[in-house]
């Protein structure tokens, strides 16, 4: 149900039912925090008996109630003591970092506190929320994470929100990507952990592939507040996080590809379907690459890793564009995370598609990995006891956080009045007449002094637009992947009177835009001019990410306008909107009315919220198989990292003649035995991953033959895991029969049985190609058609 941010009704959107309604139906989104009314009302009584308390007394009072009004764990309804801890915590609060929170952030903090997700719009506090949340978890007894979506927010929170906590006499540590070992075990000792997301996850991987405790940072998994809600649960909920191992293998050589591909000319050599998500070989271009490589057939068998070369490097020459899904920074190709216009640190793509972008820009090639192991955004979260979240538009995907993690939601009002004006989309007909308007939009509000946030797309629209405004007088500031370590100093300054910054995605930004700078010494000139104006360049895939920006404007009752751009032409048209449409806008073009265009794009974007839909969906049931055996591993593996006997592991296989019958030190024998029982078992399920993952990439091809492709994919992974103890088992078993009674005293290495020499982590992004499934089964079927039953 949408909240005061959806000021706009367009003709095809259904009216909400009204809130009262929502609730007594159950929809998702509509839970009513209304229910600790009362206790916030009652801690508002209480504010000025604990204001009298000295520091000591007041942390006294805060542990004792939270102890009394938060537990048991998991409970959805709070203690009437809660009010006691309320009331501590807003004074902590005041007293510490000069904030006296809000009736409503402590509404929203009782949400967090009984396990419930919570949208509260931009502005309204959520660093403050999750804090007091964090505090009162820790204060009865549990362990907190507040997981944040980058680095910097996890570090400037913690930072920021440490004398509070100190306060309250509750630890606080913070991880970051380059937080050392030591410091991490530090951190996970505390009570509350600030900390990305991903870096849980990768500290998660590691200490699975650990083969002693010393080797582990054991981050608890109690407590989860889920800042970002939205992005980190739903957008990002199925992303590997992955452990690679160092690899033999060299990458695989797409130079001659690239070379050859670069020859080829669009219409004659290749052809680009409509949704920009397949490129395809004519028959033209397969008879100019075949005689340029000797008169060979690509399709024979023994040219078919040529072949897969040539279309990976056909996609990366023609799809993937550099300044939009990536950049090249000091020779390295970096991923942008398209959602948030920033650079996706740790990301890469399978290594095919990434190393052809490499070859592409002729940098030097990454070596691939052995993936050790791997888990989903959303695989991790479910691991807490205790799940919450919170953002600015979190009821927009009440039902997917039902769905996927049982996690209930509703909303709390804004503390002031909302005083935005939003005025109705202007689509244009093409891109050019969107971008005229654009600049004489900013031109208009720039001379009368308001300031104007314009948010783009990606990199090379950002650099576009400011290049357009430059040539109209106006010199802009510009944040975006390329320069995002001035983030925080660029953002603070959007509200100066007269000032113009372009963005790409606001989301995580993290940092308010306070009207008159970051100070706000020139508040009242600029709240005369209007306040800040938002000026959209395009709708983006998701409404969601169309009201974080708007957001940005008029937060905590300041003025404020958000006014969005959108054409015809735009790629969310292009892609997702339905055959009938865009014969229309062929037909009509600048004839069509306006409100017929915005009809228009809002069923492109409500087809895009689709497919995402859709895809989380597809590829959540495909990950339910590899979860279940991953925990099955694990729990195999913790035993014999815990010290149990590895023999019995081994399920008798050992025999004399070996080590363990010849009279060798029983301490040394089981030492052996236990190592070589690991390597052996996590050999056996790299091995695994990598068949699993060749067996999902091809599985689509089932649909071809009118199976089901989840279904297909749910039986091989069975199969294929069927035997798998016993095999590694039995490698293990033959391995020790095969030494003499002096190995039993030397090393695995000196043995032959190798760890990897380095691992790292990274994040397997989006393939900026579409899943295979919704680009390939169409083109490989009618490769099969044409090339093998010679079907027309």
């Amino acid at each position: 149900m949408p909240g005061p941010d959806d000021t706009r009704q367009t003709a095809t959107t259904l009216l909400p039912l009204p809130r009262w309604a929502s609730r007594l139906l159950g929809a998702p989104g509509a839970v009513s925090f209304r229910r600790f009314d009362s206790l916030v009302r009652r801690a508002a009584e209480l504010e000025t008996g604990v204001r009298a308390l000295h520091d000591a007394a007041l942390a006294s009072s805060a542990r004792s109630s939270a102890v009394r009004g938060l537990r048991p764990a998991g409970a959805r309804r709070l203690g009437d003591d809660a009010s006691l801890f309320l009331a501590a915590a807003r004074e902590a609060t005041r007293r510490t970092i000069g904030l006296r929170a809000f009736d409503e952030q402590l509404l929203a903090c009782c949400a967090l506190l009984s396990g419930h997700a919570v949208e509260l719009d931009t502005g309204e506090g959520k660093t403050l929320v999750g804090a007091l949340a964090a505090a009162g978890h820790a204060l009865a007894g549990r362990r907190a994470h507040v997981l944040s979506v980058n680095d910097y927010l996890a570090q400037r929170d913690a930072e920021w929100m440490h004398p509070l906590f100190e306060l309250l006499g509750v630890s606080v540590g913070w991880v970051g990507q380059h937080t050392p070992h030591d410091e991490r075990r530090r951190a996970y000792g505390c009570r509350v952990v600030y900390a990305p997301v991903s870096e849980i996850g990768f500290d998660v991987l590691r200490d699975r592939f650990a083969v002693a405790d010393a080797e582990r940072v054991g981050p608890a998994f109690d407590v989860a507040i889920v800042d970002e809600a939205d992005a980190v649960m739903i957008d990002e909920a199925m992303v590997p996080l992955v452990l690679a191992g160092s690899s033999p293998d060299e990458s695989d050589d797409l130079v001659e590809a690239t070379l050859l591909v670069e020859g080829l000319t669009a219409g004659a050599h290749f052809d680009v379907d409509g949704d920009e998500a397949t490129v395809t070989l004519t028959d033209a271009g397969l008879d100019l690459l075949e005689a340029s490589l000797g008169g060979i057939n690509l399709y024979d068998a023994e040219h078919v890793e040529l072949l897969t070369r040539i279309n990976l490097a056909l996609h990366a020459r023609v799809l993937v564009h550099r300044d939009e899904e990536y950049i090249v920074d000091e020779g390295i190709v970096r991923l942008v995370n398209t959602g948030r216009g920033r650079i996706a640190h740790l990301q890469r793509w399978r290594d095919g598609l990434h190393a052809a972008v490499e070859a592409k820009e002729r940098v030097t090639a990454t070596a691939p990995g052995i993936v050790l192991d791997s888990i989903t955004i959303q695989d991790l979260l479910a691991s807490y006891r205790t799940l919450s979240g919170m953002s600015g538009t979190i009821v927009a995907v009440a039902e997917e956080l039902l769905e996927f993690y049982t996690l209930a939601s509703g909303r709390v009002e804004r503390h002031e009045p909302n005083r935005r004006v939003d005025p109705p989309d202007r689509v244009t007909v093409d891109e050019a007449e969107k971008l005229r308007a654009v600049v004489a939009e900013v031109l208009t509000r720039h001379e009368a002094g308001q300031p104007v946030l314009v948010g783009t797309q990606s990199i090379a629209e950002s650099e576009h637009v400011a290049g357009l405004l430059r040539d109209a007088g106006v010199r802009a500031r510009v944040l975006n992947a390329k320069n995002d370590a001035d983030e925080a100093s660029v953002v603070a300054r959007a509200g100066e009177f007269a000032a113009v910054t372009i963005s790409t995605q606001m989301s995580g930004r993290g940092t308010d835009i306070r009207l008159g700078g970051a100070d706000e010494g020139d508040r009242e000139r600029v709240v005369a001019a209007g306040g800040l104006a938002v000026v959209a360049v395009g709708r983006y895939p998701t409404g969601r990410l169309d009201r974080q920006l708007r957001g940005r404007a008029a937060r905590q009752g300041d003025p404020g306008t958000s006014v969005a751009f959108a054409s015809l032409d735009d790629d969310l048209v292009r892609t997702h909107a339905p055959a009938h449409h865009l014969a229309r806008i062929e037909r009509d073009g600048a004839q069509l009315p306006m409100e017929r265009r915005r009809k228009i794009v809002d069923a492109a974007q409500r087809i895009a919220e689709g497919v995402r839909r859709d895809r989380h969906r597809a590829t959540w049931q495909y990950s339910r198989a590899i979860a279940a055996q991953r925990e099955a591993v694990l729990a195999r593996r913790a035993r014999l990292v815990a010290g149990e006997d590895a023999g019995v592991v081994l399920d008798g296989r050992l025999a004399a003649p070996g080590p363990l019958a010849a009279g060798v030190e029983p301490a040394v024998v089981a030492r052996l035995v236990r190592g070589t029982a690991l390597h052996f078992l996590d050999e056996r399920w790299t091995e695994h991953l990598a068949r699993l993952q060749e067996i999902r990439d091809g599985i689509h091809l089932r649909a071809l033959a009118g199976q089901k492709p989840a279904d297909e994919f749910h039986r091989i992974a069975l199969r294929e895991f069927a035997g798998f103890f016993d095999a590694a088992a039995d490698d293990a078993a033959t391995f020790l029969a095969g030494l003499a009674p002096e190995d039993a005293a030397r090393g695995l290495d000196e043995l032959g049985l190798r760890r990897p020499s380095a691992t790292w982590t990274y994040m397997v992004s989006d393939d900026p190609l579409g899943a295979p499934g919704d680009r390939g089964v169409r083109r490989l079927g009618g490769i099969v058609r044409s090339r093998v039953f010679r079907i027309e």
